[in-house]
């Protein structure tokens, strides 16, 4: 699947719509390429942007274009919690659910922001289940902001609930 993306990619001379996050050695390099790219593109300084995260509501075959600023992800898998299409948020898992897999999300670039906002979850990204990482290389990737609906952020925290990147150890 690496492969096809790159390649497919390569062949067409333009990035892809949607990309697999979880295809990339190094995604935090192309997070940090795209927040470059963006930075450029508004004439403001890189380090006056973080990310905003919106997570699709609709079907990934919709997405025929690029967004205008940032890049969709898909194939991510959130552990430890469900997800609510309609509304949009966090909600308890299906019994005897471990993981499900989470609609694309679109990972836009914008002009920093206080603290997370009330009713939010910073959900934590990381490569693999095996959370701790290994000396060489740590597993964690991002905070990624979730609505965390009827439950407040503790209550996902407690769940452990993260964002898993494969489900490989």
């Amino acid at each position: 699947m690496r492969v096809e993306q790159f390649e497919l990619w390569a062949s067409r001379a333009r990035p892809p719509v949607i990309f697999w996050l979880s295809g990339f050695t190094f995604p935090t390099g192309f997070l940090t390429a795209v927040l470059q790219s963006s930075a450029r593109q508004n004439n403001i300084s890189v380090d006056s942007l973080s990310w905003e995260f919106i997570v699709s509501s609709v079907d990934d075959s919709n997405l025929v274009y690029p967004p205008k600023d940032g890049v969709w992800v898909r194939g991510l898998y959130l552990e430890g919690a469900g997800w609510d299409r309609k509304n949009s948020c966090l909600v308890e898992a299906e019994p005897m659910q471990l993981v499900c897999l989470m609609p694309t999300i679109h990972f836009r670039p914008a002009e920093s922001r206080k603290k997370s906002a009330k009713g939010m979850y910073s959900c934590p990204c990381y490569y693999y289940p095996n959370r701790a990482g290994s000396s060489d290389r740590p597993s964690f990737v991002i905070g990624i902001d979730l609505r965390s609906g009827a439950m407040t952020s503790d209550h996902w925290i407690k769940r452990g609930t993260a964002l898993l990147m494969s489900l490989d150890s």
